[in-house]
């Protein structure tokens, strides 16, 4: 039976939950260390096996995956160091702080650096990670672990506050572009739950596209799509004229200097 812990009871916590619960590949309880219950009443009681308020509950855990945020993360690694295992693994998604950071506050035992998504919550999330004091072994069961949750890609620990931004941050770009295509198709009559289905079938048609013809440039596309003279192509003279590419390249570059900015303690 594998014992998870998860500190803390906010939104990528219940998304990895859920994830977790999905399919498991083998037996597990997941508890829950929750702040407060007021925190914690947010969220259904029923869906966590056991709910605490006592950092002690991680003395048994195999993994503990740390969902604080990133302001409260000195504190709370400061309660749940005396009960880690040096075998125990410390799952930590924490935008902007570092392996060598908890390193510091005296983490002795395995750590998975990880940046995931609330897509985690379907099994759809796409999960960077990065590994230190993991015997090869226990690192492929760990992948496998946080692969319940949806496609993990090993990367090494400089391209996580980059990725940070375009993944962890990601499905808020794209649910900003859904609402307005759904508020735009409204403008023009049409019905909200029904675009709302239809336009995110069709970005993840587009999306499944750009991904498994990977080879084709997103540029040919582009142009597959605009006709000359045509609709799209009326389309994208609007989001040029505002600067769209641009202001989203931009948001991408400050959300992972903020990443970097969060890593830092005071």
């Amino acid at each position: 039976m594998q014992r998870i812990v998860i500190v803390g009871s906010g939104h990528l916590a219940h998304a990895l939950w859920e994830g977790w619960h999905r399919n498991p590949r083998e037996p597990r309880v997941i508890d829950l260390v929750a702040r407060s219950e007021a925190h914690r009443a947010l969220w259904n009681p029923r869906v966590w096996d056991t709910v605490s308020f006592s950092p002690e509950i991680v003395g048994s855990a195999d993994v503990v995956v740390l969902t604080v945020k990133p302001k409260d993360t000195e504190a709370s690694v400061g309660q749940l160091r005396p009960y880690l295992g040096v075998r125990t693994v410390l799952v930590s998604p924490v935008a902007g702080w570092s392996i060598a950071q908890f390193r510091d506050l005296g983490v002795q035992g395995p750590i998975a650096r990880i940046m995931p998504n609330v897509s985690a919550a379907i099994g759809a999330s796409t999960t960077l990670a990065t590994f230190d004091g993991l015997a090869s072994e226990r690192r492929r069961a760990i992948e496998a672990f946080l692969s319940e949750c949806g496609q993990v890609t090993v990367v090494d620990e400089s391209l996580i506050n980059p990725y940070t931004a375009l993944i962890g941050s990601g499905p808020a770009y794209i649910f900003l572009l859904l609402k307005a295509l759904i508020e735009g198709g409204e403008r023009l009559g049409t019905d909200a739950a029904m675009t709302r289905q239809l336009v995110s079938s069709m970005v993840e048609g587009a999306a499944r596209l750009a991904r498994d013809r990977s080879e084709e440039s997103l540029d040919d596309w582009i142009g597959q799509v605009a006709s000359p003279g045509g609709t799209t192509e009326a389309l994208l003279r609007v989001l040029d004229r505002e600067g769209w590419p641009s202001m989203i390249q931009d948001a991408v570059v400050a959300a992972s200097r903020r990443a970097e900015e969060l890593g830092v303690r005071h």
